[in-house]
């Protein structure tokens, strides 16, 4: 792909991802402003604590646009990659999830199966929400695929067998593997909860839970797996024959969405414990599991970007 036809693609996907994220937006502008489009009735929890959440949401939302805008035009090539890969990674993590749950919950959302929040929204709400962050899943991964190929070209290349370990292999192995052991335990426990298990479940919340719970568990437990598989590919370098940005790819996914997802629920069971309204079922083994999920995903995301690192030096090097 030439440079003009590259640069065309970012331009449309980046704007087609803007908006994807527009309706949701819109909406949660509409709440700060006072309207109570698809809102049915009050919500239990506090109204500072729902508009605050608004807020944040909101402002999340507008990162998130430039974020995009960044990844779309050449001047977003100039910032530092840290300010680029940190906030990507992160949210990233925090929509890929939906990309499994989104057309499950809006399909349960349309045969009266699923509730939106505490039960306060209408039925559409729901819908738009998941579906909306899985386009945005989507939209701003493509686009940082093409925003990197372009940034970062020589760490993308060739297979795995091209690049040879250095000095610091034998540790990144050891902490890959050490990392590797609980997302595993997570994964195995996680997908037992998908399938109906109640081992280490409050009553509460083995009775409470429905399609997008178990569809978020089990995405959780997808995402866990698939993160070990790319992080351990890429600090081992196999299989030999698997394209460079394979692992880099499933890596960057897995561990965003096992630390988005784990950090999302931490932050939920906080906020119930400071007593600011905001219910919450995380009980019993969920908050240990969530918190294992923060530790080893930044675990992961510290490896890969030690080994993007080391790929992109030598390649530069080998030039």
């Amino acid at each position: 792909m030439n440079s003009r036809r590259t640069g065309r693609a970012r331009l449309i996907i980046g704007y087609l991802a803007i908006i994807a994220i527009l309706p949701y937006l819109l909406l949660k502008a509409a709440w700060i402003a006072g309207s109570t489009v698809g809102i049915v009735s009050p919500s239990p929890a506090d109204a500072a604590v729902v508009q605050g959440g608004n807020v944040v949401t909101a402002a999340m939302e507008i990162i998130a646009i430039v974020i995009i805008l960044m990844f779309t035009h050449s001047w977003g090539e100039r910032i530092p990659a840290w300010l680029v890969l940190g906030p990507t990674w992160v949210a990233t993590g925090l929509l890929a999830p939906f990309v499994i749950t989104g057309p499950a919950v809006a399909a349960s959302a349309l045969g009266g199966a699923f509730v939106a929040g505490d039960g306060s929204l209408a039925a559409w709400v729901g819908p738009l929400v998941y579906l909306g962050f899985g386009a945005q899943a989507i939209g701003i991964s493509a686009s940082f695929v093409l925003y990197a190929l372009h940034r970062w070209p020589q760490a993308f290349q060739g297979r795995l067998s091209d690049h040879h370990p250095g000095p610091d292999q034998s540790v990144l192995v050891l902490f890959a593997c050490l990392a590797a052991v609980p997302l595993v335990a997570v994964a195995v426990v996680r997908a037992s909860w998908a399938v109906g298990s109640t081992l280490g479940l409050s009553p509460y919340l083995a009775e409470s839970r429905g399609v997008a719970e178990r569809l978020s568990d089990a995405g959780t437990a997808l995402f866990s797996l698939v993160a070990v598989a790319g992080m351990l590919a890429l600090v081992l370098h196999r299989p030999g024959r698997t394209r460079t940005w394979i692992p880099i790819a499933i890596a960057w996914v897995g561990a965003g969405a096992v630390f988005g997802s784990g950090l999302y629920s931490l932050i939920l069971l906080l906020a119930a414990t400071a007593g600011t309204g905001v219910g919450t079922t995380q009980t019993g083994l969920v908050p240990f599991a969530d918190l294992v999920q923060v530790m080893v995903g930044t675990v992961i995301a510290v490896i890969g970007s030690l080994a993007l690192h080391r790929l992109n030096a030598r390649s530069t090097d080998s030039r």
